[in-house]
């Protein structure tokens, strides 16, 4: 005998790969003839951008190439000059499983560089880019939900989880001519580029997704006026991107990342031949994972008063939602400088920005680590560079102490600095966090129901037990034991809890 069973399916995100992939890369770069020879490196700056990436059969391949820049001071003068090129590399990340339609988020870093001068026209640089990787591919689960069949008790619960709805990645382009502000001289060469984005606002509609954001970037330039002086520029460029996603509706929650790729901020002519604003080219790459609550029925345990089952039980971890959570954070940072007296800051920047969030005992703590750049003029008129690493941590109280999990998308941003003395700069920082708060839990749930093989029914005979029952025995375990349906003790006994509410006698009935 096999009972027959109803099902519902429940949809969850598998993950096929989530972690990182090293990429090595070693390189000689030789100077161009109209680059001044080195005297010394200041800074050498590789920023590794992804230009594209696709999932084949059971892998991913990703292409990317690094933006490298190099500060230093000429041999000549001393003076601040930059040579950049750039380096192309590629991965290939094998999956767990071979799944065409996975969904990936990919974010490229540097985990370590050595870069040094061998001559005063060439370059040795060993870098190692890191791709942290994070690959789904949506799946659906056949929960059963009844058993039909008049002699088997069941036990059902149920309980909130997330269903998965979709997962995309959407890639678009921002392009722009940005003009110069304030009067601020020609471009001969840029030195520096930062670019991020942020997320601003999100709508979930039926059939699609609407995502509206600012790209925001800024660099550092030599003028043309005299190969000497530098300026700061920084703009942003706001999106809306109108995202096809199929199954999405207004009371859907999104886990959405977004992130820059593959950039270019070229040097624009004017009329004149002035170089007096930039051409903006950004490859962007955005991600969204989809979810619904729905309230999920499951059979936990079941037994048969007609003959013993067999039982089959499947076990799949629920995700349940637990909120999104959105704040600033914000931390005032120490650079101390040992070289030489501070003079003039010419450039301040932070790279390899870090958040990491965690949930424990009803709060959620954050910690934030990064690089804290300088580029200054000293005492005695030279160019200089000094660099820190911080590492704080924030902490903040939950509404509900059940969170276990959270997910956090980060915005770094330096939005104050001023010289506290000849030897120390006090720099402003804000991190904007938006987290998507969650729990799982791993739960076990009945498959199917079927006679054991080989074994026969139970006989089939009038009788009355009077069993004593202590004070909080579970009612389920009770019927369980002694083979009766459950709804019989409770109307025999006028119990309707789901444990015994006093010590005392019950009767069992049944054939």
């Amino acid at each position: 005998m096999q009972a027959k069973i109803k099902t519902r399916p429940y949809e969850y995100f598998d993950p096929v790969f989530d972690g990182t992939q090293e990429v090595p890369i070693d390189t000689e770069y030789n100077l161009p003839d109209y680059c001044a020879d080195i005297q010394k490196i200041l800074k050498c700056r590789v920023l590794p951008e992804i230009s594209s990436y696709m999932i084949t059969e059971d892998t991913l391949t990703c292409d990317g190439i690094c933006d490298i820049r190099i500060l230093y001071l000429d041999a000549k003068d001393g003076n601040l000059r930059c040579c950049e090129f750039s380096k192309d590399f590629s991965a290939s990340v094998k999956l767990k499983a071979s799944e065409e339609k996975a969904v990936a988020y990919i974010k490229a870093s540097v985990g370590h560089m050595t870069c040094r001068a061998v001559s005063a026209k060439r370059v040795d640089l060993h870098v190692t880019v890191s791709l942290d990787i994070f690959a789904v591919v949506q799946k659906q689960e056949n929960i059963t939900s009844e058993l039909e069949d008049p002699t088997i008790e069941k036990r059902s619960r149920s309980f909130r989880a997330a269903q998965a709805v979709n997962a995309i990645c959407h890639q678009f382009t921002l392009e722009d001519d940005l003009t110069l502000k304030n009067g601020k001289p020609p471009i001969e060469s840029i030195l520096r580029k930062d670019i991020s984005c942020r997320i601003s606002e999100f709508r979930a509609e039926e059939e699609h997704l609407t995502v509206n954001g600012t790209a925001e970037l800024s660099f550092l330039y030599l003028s043309s006026v005299d190969s000497l002086t530098t300026e700061k520029m920084s703009a942003s460029i706001d999106f809306s991107q109108v995202i096809d996603c199929a199954g999405i509706e207004e009371n859907c929650v999104c886990d959405i990342k977004i992130t820059a790729g593959e950039s270019s901020i070229q040097p624009k002519e004017d009329n004149v031949g002035e170089y007096t604003g930039v051409n903006v080219l950004l490859k962007m790459f955005l991600v969204a994972f989809v979810y619904q609550e729905k309230e999920i029925e499951i059979i936990d345990d079941a037994y048969s008063i007609a003959m013993p089952l067999e039982l089959r039980y499947r076990q799949n971890s629920f995700m349940e939602l637990q909120g999104q959570m959105s704040e600033v954070l914000k931390k005032k940072c120490v650079l101390p400088v040992m070289e030489d007296e501070i003079q003039k800051v010419i450039d301040l920047w932070s790279e390899q920005n870090e958040v990491q969030s965690y949930c424990d005992k009803g709060k959620i703590n954050y910690r934030i680590r990064c690089t804290l750049c300088m580029l200054y003029v000293g005492a005695q008129g030279k160019v200089l560079y000094t660099e820190k690493n911080f590492d704080f941590s924030f902490s903040s109280e939950l509404k509900n102490d059940q969170i276990k999990k959270s997910e956090t998308r980060f915005s770094f941003d330096l939005w104050e600095y001023r010289i506290v003395d000849k030897n120390t700069v006090e720099v402003s920082t804000e991190t904007a966090v938006s987290t998507l708060l969650y729990s799982r839990s791993s739960i076990k749930y009945l498959a199917s129901a079927e006679g054991a093989e080989g074994e026969k029914a139970f006989e089939k005979r009038s009788r009355l037990v009077v069993y004593y029952a202590v004070q909080g025995e579970s009612l389920w375990e009770i019927a369980k034991s002694h083979r009766a349906l459950l709804s019989d003790i409770r109307a025999q006994n006028d119990l309707y809890e789901e444990t015994v509410p006093s010590p005392g006698p019950i009767l069992i009935c049944g054939h």
